[in-house]
């Protein structure tokens, strides 16, 4: 018998097992080095231009971008809100919808509330009929209901957007289809050309409220989103002065257990930001903006939670957010909702309260 042939039957006991080795690894601490608060960090101005230069070139992303041409495709009316389905294109290789919503028989108003989706399809928010009911709580839809002017971008990697390279042949950008393999290529194509899904989608939101400001006169803005709608709702206001508000429900918590111990999916990675700073430093960057953050008190980690924003690390979190806000003069713009026998899920009336509360509380931008 040939060597090689008396390898491949050999018993496989002789390679080295799991127990045979030390597997307790966890990545090195962040340095954190422009966490507000440090030796170096204490001036809230300052801090507040160097943590943002440095946050534009981790997600990698162009904060004076201008929308494309849009279009309005249909319109439908559902109950009684009027859902527009509309198209920009964002240069000769890509376009991306939105849907706007107002209530039937009324204008759209000078105020309009940008509803961001998380992990799953565009309709669980923005419609009823026809449409199963899932975290989202079609909040989108009630919010328009209520009165509200509602936008809802479409995010890319998701729905219509799901593969972004769909119309060019042999090639696939995909990030997220439920129920099929998930090789991710839209974030990992990004992040070798310097860029991140979540500046890439901060992008395609300036650019809608940038299109509203022109062609709907809107001039002030509540950002509003759930899981990583709710990330992106408190990135994307950085770079707007049209934002009054903020509501975000299941973020917040620290980087550091998103995927060692809460499961999430890779669309919240921004590379290297633990070198610099947490989502808490992130989300500070609002400072004066009021910021409602939500959570469902169920919404821990556990063996059926892929999500568990309401982890360990959300207190910590929101003592440091509360700690910009106060060398802002804004702690009270603070507030904390944690929803009773509800998990990773909106809470209607929470958000329906905060944004009538913002009606009469924030001043105009």
């Amino acid at each position: 018998m040939l060597i090689a042939d008396r390898q491949r039957v050999m018993d496989f006991d002789f390679l080295v097992g799991p127990d045979e080795l030390r597997l307790s690894y966890q990545g090195q601490a962040g340095k954190l080095a422009l966490r507000f608060g440090t030796d170096d960090n204490t001036d809230i101005a300052g801090w507040r231009d160097r943590a943002t230069c440095k946050l534009t070139e981790l997600l990698g992303l162009d904060p004076l971008v201008e929308p494309g041409p849009v279009q309005q495709l249909r319109q439908t009316v559902d109950d009684d809100v009027v859902i527009k389905a509309l198209r920009m294109h964002v240069d000769d290789t890509l376009s991306v919808p939105a849907y706007l919503l107002h209530r039937a028989g009324e204008r759209p108003s000078n105020r309009a509330v940008v509803a961001l989706h998380g992990h799953g399809e565009v309709e669980s928010s923005l419609m009823v009929n026809g449409v199963t009911e899932d975290y989202h709580h079609h909040f989108a839809y009630r919010l328009a209901e209520a009165g509200h002017t509602v936008l809802v971008p479409e995010l890319r990697g998701f729905g219509a957007l799901y593969d972004l390279a769909l119309h060019r042949p042999g090639a696939a950008l995909t990030y997220w289809r439920w129920g099929k393999a998930m090789p991710y290529t839209l974030l990992s194509d990004a992040f070798q050309r310097g860029h991140t899904l979540i500046g890439d989608t901060v992008e395609d939101l300036l650019r809608w409220e940038r299109w509203l400001t022109e062609h709907l006169d809107i001039d002030q803005i509540d950002a509003v989103g759930i899981s990583f709608g709710g990330d992106l709702a408190l990135t994307y206001p950085i770079y707007s002065h049209r934002v009054r508000s903020i509501f975000a429900s299941g973020s917040l918590g620290s980087f550091e257990p998103v995927f060692a111990t809460c499961g999430n999916a890779p669309g919240h990675c921004i590379p290297g930001v633990l070198n610099w700073f947490d989502r808490a430093d992130i989300a500070g960057l609002n400072a004066p903006r009021p910021i409602a953050l939500h959570y469902g008190e169920r919404d821990t980690p556990g063996p059926d939670n892929g999500s568990a924003a309401y982890n360990e690390t959300v207190p910590a979190s929101i003592n440091q957010l509360r700690t910009i806000y106060r060398a802002a003069g804004a702690e009270a713009a603070i507030s904390l909702t944690v929803s009773k026998d509800l998990g990773h899920e909106m809470d209607l009336a929470a958000l329906t309260n905060w944004l009538t509360r913002a009606d009469t509380t924030v001043p105009p931008q």
